[in-house]
């Protein structure tokens, strides 16, 4: 599947996993869906001309540890988009 592709289901995924399971915090929830936005945008462009800013890598990466034992389901996907986007070098 081409990491474009798998980024979008991966998303779609994440947001369907999002209404099962223990709630996230505040902060975390906030994190995410900025990232989520910010990738949309992306996503949408064709030709993207910048980069997620790194600390949002590390924030995803962050969140995914934190989120490992309550939510491992979450913490794979997370991980499976942080792959994605460096595939897709955004």
């Amino acid at each position: 599947m081409a990491p474009r592709r798998q980024l979008e289901d991966t998303i779609a995924h994440l947001r369907k996993e999002l209404g099962s399971g223990a709630a996230l915090t505040a902060e975390d929830r906030v994190l995410l869906d900025r990232t989520l936005a910010e990738v949309a945008v992306h996503l949408d462009d064709e030709n993207p001309a910048t980069v997620l800013a790194e600390p949002l890598y590390e924030e995803l990466q962050a969140l995914a540890a934190r989120v490992e034992k309550t939510r491992p389901n979450l913490s794979i996907l997370l991980g499976r988009i942080v792959d994605a986007l460096s595939q897709l070098g955004i």
